[in-house]
């Protein structure tokens, strides 16, 4: 069995990845403490350093990996960029050195566990936005450095979610890199918007929550929904599926704004709430936070955690621990397990051939 280590692991959701693809997790790295709790009472059999990755000595990881080989690093580490003075500030900064700037110090101990572990692949995740930050020159520094130890072989893209089964239009730059030569290869989508011959029409947020309509938390572990105002409720009913708010359609007295920090007195659709989700498509990228969860296709109220985590394709065996809060963001924040599994299925493929 191929052998894998997940950094930055959040709710677990390239952690799921991994395991259903069949891969061996040697140990997990988090921080966050309601997150470290998600992966204790789901993963019991794999360790997890509850600590800032920067105090995961190279002495740790000898701990964790008793001489095994590791096969496959995968994480998401949070970054910003280097500057927003631009490429010519970036290049005419003296002693400027982007390993140094905190901003960015988590994709370099990704990096830096990379080269300790010597994995023969590595697999990173973030936001589509990566490519593009400081004009391109966050990537190609990172690039450079994953050359600069051994991995000359990298390729990365922007990737849809839903191109995979998962019902969401969810975008996310992957990056696979390796040290062995081969090329990479990326997985086939599965699914798309006008089905064809090799793939399934996408995925809809109504088959995976509609089920649930009628469920209690007894039933389903993290289905409590959000005990909306009134007048809340109410204006939800308001939003057409698949639509976000038109406030032009309110009566007088739902125009009233509820929230205690509102400068106007007036309700907005800011462009996160007040949107309701279609039964027949996907979802749009859920984000994190209680208050970000849009609108349920047939209710009038937000999705709860389960609902959420349904559209991220999380087994339903999966709980999620810490505050309501605390849940949200550990659900908006992860890769959906069924996308990373079609790519650690291709890398392990791709490693097998290796053996053959």
């Amino acid at each position: 069995m191929l052998k894998a280590v997940d950094l930055f692991s959040g709710a677990g959701g390239l952690l799921q990845g991994l395991l259903q693809a069949n891969y061996d997790v040697i140990f997990s790295v988090e921080i966050d403490k309601a997150a470290v709790k998600t992966h204790k009472e789901n993963f019991p059999n794999i360790p997890v350093f509850d600590d800032d990755i920067r105090n995961l000595t190279n002495d740790k990881i000898l701990d964790y990996t008793q001489g095994k080989s590791v096969d496959l690093v995968v994480g998401g580490p949070p970054c910003q960029g280097f500057s927003v003075f631009g490429k010519r500030r970036f290049i005419n900064t003296q002693g400027y050195n982007p390993k140094e700037d905190d901003r960015n110090k988590l994709v370099y101990e990704f990096i830096r566990v990379v080269k300790e572990l010597k994995p023969k692949y590595f697999f990173m995740e973030n936001v589509k936005g990566f490519l593009s930050l400081d004009g391109g020159l966050f990537v190609e520094e990172v690039i450079k450095e994953f050359k600069s130890i051994g991995y000359d072989n990298i390729s990365f893209k922007v990737f849809s979610a839903a191109d995979y089964g998962v019902p969401q239009k969810r975008y996310r730059m992957l990056m696979i890199g390796n040290r062995i030569g081969q090329d990479i290869v990326f997985p086939e989508p599965t699914h798309s918007e006008i089905p064809s011959l090799f793939t399934k029409p996408y995925t809809t947020v109504g088959e995976v929550i509609n089920d649930l309509v009628n469920k209690s938390e007894e039933e389903i572990p993290n289905h409590v929904p959000l005990k909306h105002k009134a007048i809340v409720s109410e204006r939800m009913s308001y939003v057409k599926e698949g639509s976000k708010l038109n406030i032009d359609d309110l009566p007088e007295h739902l125009l009233q704004a509820t929230r205690v920090d509102s400068k106007t007195g007036k309700v907005k659709n800011y462009s996160h709430i007040y949107k309701r989700l279609h039964r027949n498509l996907p979802s749009n990228t859920l984000v994190p936070g209680h208050n970000a969860f849009p609108i349920h296709p047939t209710l009038n109220r937000t999705l709860t955690v389960r609902e959420a985590a349904r559209i991220q394709t999380f087994p339903d065996t999966h709980s999620f621990f810490g505050t309501r809060q605390e849940q949200c963001i550990q659900v908006g924040n992860a890769v959906p397990p069924l996308m990373a599994k079609h790519f650690f299925e291709e890398i392990k493929n791709s490693l097998n051939l290796v053996t053959i």
